[in-house]
């Protein structure tokens, strides 16, 4: 195979896999985008965000957020790009937008159980159930730390401040007439509004979203993320696990149900207790979250965000929840 032959497969295989992942997250950043305007449009951040306003209070984010944290229950996409366009709007500063993504991490991750459960629960019983428990523990500590960091680092409004603050930020559609602000529009014209208001955004996140999504697949298709998978398993060996152990780990960089597979495999045959497939498993989520962001979290994030506010938010986020499983499976490997 001559190289042009080869640059030209490279090129016609990462255009279908961005493609491919494009058509699984532009929906849901587009539809955030719309749900921002329309939200503001209707003023109605202070109503949806009731549920979540103990949260919100106590970690001093405004209602906005509120709405935001509400949204992360459905879609984590669509909850970041309602906050990227607050962001955009300056409805919210940078500090509170880094303080509500990380804190819509854990309803994004009890959403996971659509995905995790109809797998963990036949391949691994009551081992799996344990593993899933102690995921969300992580994603509450981890929720629990930046609500408590907001409020250190945030100043808390009160709710007329709030409501003050998104009605007087409403930048959304500077040609929409003083009447339309003043007064709340019906649906059917709030859903005009909103698609107009939010098309430049949509546009621009496109743009990012559809060069980041084809560079992940050029890399893929050369086997840069296959390299970088080779090189972190190498610190396997340092781990304090099980021989058999290891190689869940390795299956865990082709993804969670190989890695289930393999470890409900090793469970069913005595070769690993319960709280072995557990700590490995919590311990390979660390080792492989690396390659996970830069395959995944920071070309959706820069996506959104931006590259820089994307990037660091991913490096946050992973970096925090890290440290958190670490801690939480030492302490399994401590008391179980």
């Amino acid at each position: 195979m001559t190289e042009t032959t080869e640059i030209c497969r490279v090129l016609i295989q990462s255009t279908a896999t961005s493609l491919s992942l494009l058509s699984k997250s532009l929906p849901p950043i587009v539809l955030g985008l719309v749900l921002a305007e329309l939200i503001v449009v209707l003023n109605a951040a202070e109503k949806i965000a009731f549920v979540a306003r103990p949260i919100t209070r106590f970690s001093h984010l405004s209602d906005a957020a509120g709405a935001s944290f509400m949204m992360a229950f459905f879609s984590a996409a669509s909850a970041n790009s309602i906050l990227a366009g607050y962001y955009h709007d300056r409805i919210i500063e940078k500090r509170e937008l880094f303080v509500a993504s990380l804190v819509n991490s854990f309803p994004a991750t009890t959403m996971h159980w659509r995905s995790l459960l109809p797998v963990l629960i036949p391949l691994l019983g009551f081992t799996g159930l344990v593993y899933f428990g102690l995921l969300m523990l992580v994603g509450l500590l981890k929720t629990t730390l930046v609500m408590m960091a907001g409020r250190l680092l945030l100043e808390g409004k009160t709710e007329a401040e709030d409501t003050t603050i998104i009605t007087n930020t409403l930048t959304v559609d500077k040609k929409r007439s003083e009447d339309e602000r003043r007064d709340r529009p019906p649906l059917k014209e709030a859903l005009k509004i909103s698609a107009r208001a939010a098309k430049p955004k949509v546009v621009r996140v496109a743009k990012m979203t559809t060069a980041m999504m084809f560079l992940v697949s050029v890399l893929i298709e050369v086997g840069a993320f296959d390299s970088l998978s080779l090189h972190l398993s190498g610190i396997r060996s340092y781990l304090p696990l099980p021989a058999a152990g290891l190689s869940i780990i390795a299956a865990q960089f082709a993804g969670y149900v190989a890695a289930y597979t393999v470890a409900g495999g090793l469970l069913a045959a005595g070769e690993l207790s319960g709280k072995e497939v557990v700590v490995t498993l919590m311990i390979g989520n660390v080792i492989t979250s690396i390659a996970w962001a830069f395959r995944w979290l920071i070309p959706s994030h820069a996506g959104i965000f931006g590259p820089r506010i994307g990037t660091e938010l991913v490096v946050f986020s992973t970096g925090l929840r890290d440290v958190i499983m670490l801690l939480v499976a030492l302490g399994v490997m401590a008391f179980w």
